[in-house]
């Protein structure tokens, strides 16, 4: 990656982290101009907690970039706009570190995770919206069940913005859909279930692999997940 590459520009897909009145949160958003000394994005939905961020709050930007992400640190500098739910703009970041995606620990476990689809696909649109439960977990993705039948749900290579429920935390993060499977007659195991009537309520299995997460949301899961095992070892 050039020197170039390391630079935002304009229509750049961007997950935007902030901590507002003590809560972790995520916004996606689109770099919409580039001054001389900042950018100026727009949330691809409006976003009412925007109206709350503050001109100097701290702002952690991650924009993607092939297989890796660019991660760096900036400031919130004030709304745009006559809504202050959508435009704003932050300080130029003084400089990006290159994250490598890698292959991370997996395990199994339930938490609560809320998705929104920020592409169009085939089965849904851009703005659709459903939760589910995780059946695993790592720093590098998810593999989540939704009470929802598998044609009206995602579909493979669908963009998502995803809040993840780790106990008081909640994790943003911003994911490809890699997998969508029938799980009606499947259990919690994966094996399949034996028929039984009436028809069981559907289910579908959502893979997904992150694609821009900071390295604070990553570290979250990371210290859930060895959490986790520790009192599983007790």
């Amino acid at each position: 990656m050039d020197e170039t590459d390391r630079k935002p520009v304009v229509h750049d897909q961007v997950l935007v982290e902030t901590s507002i009145d003590g809560e972790l949160i995520g916004f996606r958003a689109v770099v919409v101009n580039i001054g001389p000394t900042a950018l100026w994005l727009g949330l691809t939905r409006a976003d009412s907690r925007l109206e709350r961020a503050r001109a100097g709050d701290a702002v952690t930007l991650t924009i993607r970039r092939g297989g890796a992400a660019m991660v760096g640190k900036t400031a919130f500098l004030s709304h745009l706009g006559s809504t202050q739910a959508r435009l704003f703009s932050v300080e130029w970041p003084e400089g990006y570190r290159l994250v490598q995606r890698r292959e991370h620990l997996r395990l199994d476990t339930e938490a609560p995770v809320r998705y929104v689809v920020v592409s169009q696909s085939e089965t849904g649109g851009i703005g659709d919206e459903g939760s589910g439960s995780t059946r695993n977990i790592s720093a590098g993705g998810l593999l989540f069940v939704v009470k929802t039948p598998i044609l009206e749900t995602v579909g493979g290579g669908d963009a998502l913005q995803l809040w993840l429920q780790l106990g008081q935390d909640v994790v943003p993060a911003e994911a490809d859909v890699i997998r969508v499977e029938d799980a009606t007659d499947i259990g919690p195991d994966g094996r399949s279930l034996q028929p039984v009537m009436p028809a069981r309520q559907s289910r579908t299995l959502i893979a997904v692999r992150f694609e821009a997460i900071s390295e604070g949301a990553q570290d979250c899961i990371v210290r859930h997940i060895f959490a986790l095992q520790r009192m599983r070892r007790a």
